[in-house]
């Protein structure tokens, strides 16, 4: 039988720090296919154009980072964009400020699943609005994945227990909230990570009296219909 220990490392997992020879520090999370890294990166810092198996997405989430993939540059703002990297596409960015950068980048590489990527690799902005009363979130879609900022109400706001179809993914980037995922309740703080396979049961609540924030990904998109319009797919 799992004690709670087993089940917190489960659906929250022990974050392992990274530190890389530029000075970046990477705190990864992983369950099954998925790796979540919250990325800081020091100013003036470059991170050399890779390639990789796995389909990577990242977000800025506090400064502004010069980020390259294939052959596009895109200047990215906290929360303003996101990024694809298909497998094998090379990609790179560069702190070309004096403020450290924090970032959100996601791993993945799922036998099943296509990797789709807008044309110039990035996505913005597909829509905002309030999920439920109180509650706004704002939208990126691709095919095969949707990402959804929310902001959860301080004073006891919260996200309903439900369960979906759906792979759920969340990273608290700001403030905090009590997250349960199948009976097991963490307090979520800045970075943290939760992880749900499909029907598992979760939710939240905000017991602090400041609005929380969190990243909260889907696999496939739970909320809005892909896309018509189709784009590049993994190349390789």
């Amino acid at each position: 039988m799992k004690t709670e220990q087993d089940l917190k490392e489960i659906y929250f997992p022990t974050p392992k720090l990274i530190e890389w020879e530029n000075g970046v520090r990477q705190y990864s999370t992983v369950r099954g296919d998925t790796e979540v890294l919250m990325s800081y990166v020091p100013p003036h810092t470059n991170v050399e154009p890779h390639q990789h198996q796995e389909v990577q997405i990242g977000m800025v989430v506090s400064g502004e980072l010069s980020m390259t993939v294939g052959d596009v540059t895109k200047k990215m703002t906290a929360l303003e964009s996101a990024y694809i990297a298909p497998p094998h596409v090379p990609h790179g960015a560069r702190n070309e400020t004096d403020q450290e950068v924090i970032a959100i980048d996601i791993k993945r590489n799922k036998a099943d699943e296509t990797y789709t990527s807008p044309e110039d690799y990035f996505l913005n902005i597909f829509k905002t609005r309030d999920l439920m009363p109180g509650m706004e979130v704002t939208f990126f879609v691709e095919d095969w994945i949707e990402i959804m900022l929310a902001k959860i109400p301080g004073n006891g706001g919260e996200m309903p227990f439900h369960k979906h179809r759906n792979e759920q993914i969340g990273i608290c980037i700001g403030g905090g909230y009590d997250m349960t995922v199948e009976g097991c309740t963490v307090d979520m703080t800045f970075g943290t990570a939760y992880f749900c396979e499909p029907r598992e049961d979760h939710g939240a609540i905000n017991r602090s009296e400041k609005e929380s924030q969190s990243i909260n990904i889907f696999f496939p998109p739970r909320y809005n219909r892909s896309k018509t319009k189709k784009v590049k797919a993994d190349e390789s």
